[in-house]
């Protein structure tokens, strides 16, 4: 075999356990409406998915690294001005891990969905929010031939430090890889498990702490699964698209705002009423994740938030103006014709739907 074959492979379809409902569990989860603080630079063609790059020695020189669909990466300062382009393809989504372990090294790791020839593409950060290409830079999406497009793309890191890159397809085929350096740097994946969800997904994110990988269906709802791939990829569903929080399709990105090591929310952002959902982040006994209630973007420094693709969300202080961190959305329906990232303050949020969280 190739350098990404695997040492090991566990090939599962997901045994999609009875729905549970969280949305249930709330009568009327309310729904209020947040202003954003700022807006990125217009993108030149289409925007999807924005990631957060934390500047642990200066957080207000953070970055928010965000996908063309037609044409790369770009890096936005938290101003919203470009400050780094990379022409790198069709990108889809992206994600990123800081300080990961890779052959002995800490890295910082960011892994995107390149849809033309269906591979990962992998880069790693500066100290100053530099982004480059990793070597080697791209590695299939799949040992095998899927007949549609690579879409959502997730990182992960293991409890055994070792981290991990998740990718979907629009067939509804999951594929979980490991990620590993050698002695010189180079990169290698190693196969870990495949599964599959009912019909198109998107989102993907990883909940470190707690183990879990959640997978938006696009028509269907949120899936958990067990991370660990020497578990079955057995899939609960904690909402379905036409609840009181999720009432329309699409279900589109995944993030989770962390109050502490288990504790915080599962943010889900609902492209057809152009909302965004926020669930329990730990199960309760039953395994269920209730909702909590759900916001919108409207009118205030920048126009309003319309059709979200993608998101991302730090818990992390980036200044005065982010002081219980930022989340980051791509506006596809921005005045003037234009799409471009909205940056959003955690703390409107919390004010909002009084989660009471101390200021």
């Amino acid at each position: 075999m190739t350098r990404f074959a695997c040492a090991f492979i566990l090939v599962v379809t997901a045994l999609l356990s009875p729905l549970v409902f969280a949305a249930a569990l709330a009568a009327d989860p309310p729904r209020v409406m947040v202003t954003a603080v700022t807006e990125t630079e217009p993108v030149d063609a289409d925007p999807d998915d924005p990631a957060i790059w934390i500047n642990t020695d200066n957080p207000a020189q953070s970055r928010v690294i965000g996908t063309d669909k037609q044409y790369g990466l770009l890096v936005f300062d938290l101003d919203g001005k470009i400050v780094q382009r990379l022409p790198d393809g069709k990108l889809n989504n992206v994600d990123i891990r800081q300080d990961v372990d890779l052959g002995g090294s800490k890295v910082t790791l960011v892994a995107a969905s390149k849809r033309e020839d269906n591979t990962i593409v992998l880069y790693t950060v500066a100290a100053d929010g530099t982004l480059q290409h990793a070597t080697p830079f791209a590695f299939p999406g799949a040992l095998r031939d899927i007949e549609d497009d690579i879409y959502g793309i997730g990182l992960h890191v293991a409890a055994d430090g070792i981290p991990q890159v998740i990718v979907n397809f629009k067939t509804g085929d999951v594929v979980q890889w490991a990620v590993a350096a050698d002695a010189t740097g180079q990169l290698s994946l190693t196969l870990l498990r495949e599964w599959t969800v009912p019909s198109q997904p998107e989102g993907i994110v990883a909940d470190d702490e707690l183990g879990f990988i959640y997978v938006g269906e696009e028509n269907g709802g949120i899936w958990r699964f067990e991370a660990d791939p020497q578990k079955p990829a057995e899939g609960v569903q904690i909402d379905l698209v036409g609840s009181a929080c999720l009432a329309t399709d699409d279900v589109e990105g995944l993030t989770i705002y962390k109050t502490g090591p288990q504790t915080g929310y599962l943010v889900a952002s609902s492209q057809g009423d152009n909302s965004y959902a926020l669930y329990e982040r730990q199960p309760n006994e039953a395994g269920e994740q209730s909702c909590i209630g759900s916001f919108s973007i409207g009118t205030g420094a920048t126009d309003p938030v319309g059709e979200t693709d993608g998101l991302d969300v730090t818990a992390l202080p980036l200044g005065p103006l982010y002081p219980q961190g930022l989340l980051a959305v791509q506006d596809d329906r921005n005045e003037g014709f234009t799409r471009n990232f909205k940056f959003v303050s955690w703390q409107e949020v919390t004010k909002a739907l009084n989660l009471g969280i101390a200021e």
